[in-house]
């Protein structure tokens, strides 16, 4: 009876490090797969966030410029490396024509995120490839989206995220309820992993 119990109590434990390690894959393939956006305010005063949301709005418009149709995740990533001068100028112009003498500065590069949802689909917590717009110091209440594939958009718009998201993002990302327990385990064990790598 203990060598059952032993070999239940093995078993399980792979079973579920083996669900873990495949959950671990998955948010990995949806880190690789989605490039946000991230515009942080200058402060909380009403004419910070009002020119905040300003320059989202110019942004939005020229992002599909950016990012060429029927680019893979690489090549969007490159794309938009190659038009942070261009990207910088529109949030400059914007602030100006707004009255708003705030520096601006655009960086892309690696950022940490917590879960969000847009609509029916669940991004989970993670380190996600970043367009970063700071207006002054960066202080203020920030705004995010998913500018590849493009999720921004639907938010003004009825157009669903499903549209829009098509076959880019995994399974994990529209049926969250399936990997919401595990979730939490995934983090810890992605942390110690992380700390152990000296990250």
């Amino acid at each position: 009876m203990k060598y059952a119990f032993r070999f239940l109590s093995i078993l399980l434990c792979a079973v579920i490090a083996g669900s873990l390690l495949r959950t671990e894959e998955m948010l990995e393939q949806i880190e690789h797969s989605v490039i946000r956006l991230h515009i942080l305010a200058d402060s909380d005063s009403t004419a910070d966030q009002t020119v905040k949301l300003l320059v989202r709005d110019e942004l939005l418009k020229q992002a599909d410029t950016w990012i060429p149709a029927g680019s893979d995740w690489a090549e969007g990533c490159a794309a938009i490396q190659s038009h942070l001068p261009q990207i910088r100028k529109v949030a400059a112009d914007t602030l100006k024509k707004a009255g708003c003498d705030a520096p601006v500065s655009v960086s892309f590069g690696e950022s940490d995120f917590p879960a969000r949802q847009y609509g029916e689909i669940t991004l989970p917590a993670g380190t996600y490839q970043a367009l970063r717009v700071e207006i002054g110091s960066g202080t203020g209440q920030n705004w995010w989206c998913v500018m590849y594939p493009a999720l921004c958009l639907p938010a003004s718009s009825a157009q669903s995220l499903t549209e829009c998201s098509g076959e880019g993002i995994p399974a994990i990302a529209e049926q969250p309820e399936t990997y919401q327990i595990r979730l939490k385990c995934v983090d810890t064990i992605r942390s110690v992993i992380r700390w152990l790598r000296g990250k």
